[in-house]
């Protein structure tokens, strides 16, 4: 649909006195996968109790039309003609860590802080322990599992735009993710190490212990 026809239907449908959204205003553009726009004039609850009536008018499938709130509380909507492409856009990892997900933390400077390493661990943590329960042959749900990963997946190439490779690297090793468990492109986004983990330099006198986490705790000196 051409974006005049898009607002047309719109403004006889769905804005009209008798239409669920009264009086809004439908801004939109037509995508290569159907159509989005800002919607003024409603509220977020609103759009959504709207979305099958939306999706009926344009002969959308089921479920096919997104709400998303902008910031100040607005509308846009995001139109699909088909249901693997909404699907798709459900479950992007959006946002993952752009430096806003701390809200109760000031920012100081471009860089990456000390937050958006300890949520990029926390998606490490629960990717490799579902890695670990599959390969374990412990039952897994594989929905989660791909959402972990992919959510992982994001979260590096987010942080990697304001941290040096090694540095995310690090976290990564630091927590045991494997190699085989992650993709091809991360791999070589981090000249991630393969066949292994690298050697630890340890202190002499000091006795390390592998964790089931494959990171070494310090169980006390060998001479006390």
């Amino acid at each position: 649909m051409e974006r005049a026809e898009i607002v047309a239907v719109w403004a006889g449908e769905i804005a009209s006195t008798t239409g669920p959204l009264p009086g809004s205003q439908l801004d939109a553009m037509p995508t290569p996968y159907g159509w989005c726009g800002r919607v003024h004039g409603t509220t977020p609850h609103l759009a959504n109790a709207a979305t099958g009536r939306i999706a009926e008018v344009y002969g959308l499938p089921t479920n096919a039309v997104i709400v998303e709130t902008t910031d100040g509380g607005g509308v846009f909507l995001w139109a699909y003609r088909t249901p693997s492409a909404a699907d798709y856009h459900r479950h992007w990892p959006q946002p993952v860590i752009d430096g806003t997900e701390f809200t109760d933390v000031a920012r100081s400077g471009s860089g990456s802080s000390l937050l958006d390493y300890v949520r990029l661990t926390e998606m490490a943590r629960k990717h490799q322990a579902d890695w670990r329960d599959l390969r374990g042959g412990r039952p897994v749900d594989v929905q989660r599992f791909t959402r972990r990963l992919t959510l992982l997946r994001a979260g590096v190439f987010d942080i990697l735009a304001r941290s040096r490779p090694d540095q995310v690297r690090e976290v990564l090793l630091r927590v045991g993710v494997p190699a085989e468990s992650l993709p091809d492109d991360v791999l070589r986004a981090l000249d991630y190490p393969i066949g292994g983990l690298p050697t630890v330099p340890r202190a002499r006198g000091v006795a390390f212990a592998p964790d089931n986490d494959r990171t070494d705790r310090i169980s006390g000196s060998p001479n006390s």
